[in-house]
């Protein structure tokens, strides 16, 4: 496609992408109400750290708020939208871990997204950026799309509830 640009011409190239795109989100958004314990439990696994950052007290601001305090464009608001829409489920899954399974299990894993925030903000990347590094975290950079909307559900829900990306002081 590079090498026809009377072929594919840049209209054409970007409607393929927006199609492209549109795909992914719609197909992310009818994984998200099949999300259960399986899934969030692959995903929270594998993002418990062994570096861990200190976990600090959680800070709720609404959704809105933080997403403009953060410079979150509209992909990246969207995917956070979508993730809230499991939030009780996540909230759910993380209290059944404290109660039956391990009751630093919570900590453990804001700290490991806290880490990995506080290495890419140290870089200086903000905004839509770092959201997509922290989702690419988040997900394991999976293509499957079950795995792929537990992360995000994970991601938006610690997005909202604490203090993984920047909160007004």
């Amino acid at each position: 496609m590079d090498g026809q640009p009377a072929d594919y011409p840049d209209e054409v190239l970007r409607a393929m992408k927006k199609e492209h795109l549109d795909w992914v989100d719609d197909n992310l958004e009818n994984k998200m109400s099949d999300i259960k314990f399986p899934e969030l439990e692959v995903v929270c696994s594998r993002l418990i750290s062994s570096e861990l950052a200190d976990s600090t007290a959680l800070h709720s601001l609404p959704p809105r708020e933080k997403i403009n305090l953060n410079d979150l464009g509209p992909s990246s608001s969207k995917k956070i939208t979508m993730g809230l829409m499991q939030a009780p489920l996540v909230a759910e899954y993380l209290q059944s871990m404290v109660t039956h399974v391990d009751p630093d299990f919570p900590p453990r894993l804001i700290a490991g997204f806290r880490y990995e925030y506080d290495r890419h903000r140290s870089t200086g990347i903000k905004g839509d950026g770092l959201f997509l590094l922290m989702e690419s975290f988040a997900t394991g950079g999976s293509a499957d799309f079950e795995r792929h909307a537990a992360g995000l559900a994970v991601l938006a829900h610690l997005f909202q509830v604490c203090d993984i990306f920047e909160t007004a002081s």
